[in-house]
């Protein structure tokens, strides 16, 4: 099955950004404004220097993958690019399965994979994108500067 790019990405027109951004402030600092939201969770927000980064919030990792909007709308014509960023193979094992998305959720690792968690059916689940953002921003920000392979133990606080 081929997936739609509306498949593979939320309707950013009625998403509340300022609540689900707020566990990732240590992170997105330089930042300015949104371009997506995937259905997997990652956000693709423009810099104050124009550019699109790519947080991942499944590791933390904020990447630069276009040097300005335009380009990063051209990028998204590449098959590629669309594969790495998006996982439609996961998607469509995902909406195979019977794990359908609602309007304000998105698919969210049970266990990230920065802490050992996979990227499979089993380990992801809808979830509204407030827990998961918080959820994902906080353990990140929790594990940030420890070295790969340090033992964690990780608190979550539900933030209001």
């Amino acid at each position: 099955m081929a997936l739609t790019f509306e498949q593979l990405t939320k309707d950013i027109a009625d998403i509340d950004f300022d609540d689900i951004l707020s566990c990732w402030q240590w992170r997105l600092a330089d930042m300015k404004a949104v371009a997506t939201v995937s259905a997997l969770g990652d956000i693709f927000l423009v810099g104050h220097d124009d550019a699109v980064y790519w947080l991942q919030t499944d590791s933390g990792d904020l990447t630069k993958v276009a040097e300005t909007l335009e380009e990063y709308e051209q990028l998204l014509g590449d098959e590629e690019n669309i594969d790495n960023w998006f996982l439609p193979l996961l998607i469509e094992n995902l909406l195979a399965s019977g794990k359908m998305l609602k309007e304000n959720e998105v698919y969210s690792y049970k266990k990230l994979p920065i802490i050992g968690g996979e990227y499979s059916v089993d380990n992801i689940e809808p979830t509204h994108m407030s827990v998961h953002f918080a959820f994902s921003g906080q353990i990140c920000e929790q594990i940030k500067d420890l070295p790969n392979g340090t033992k964690v133990n990780i608190k979550f606080e539900r933030k209001n």
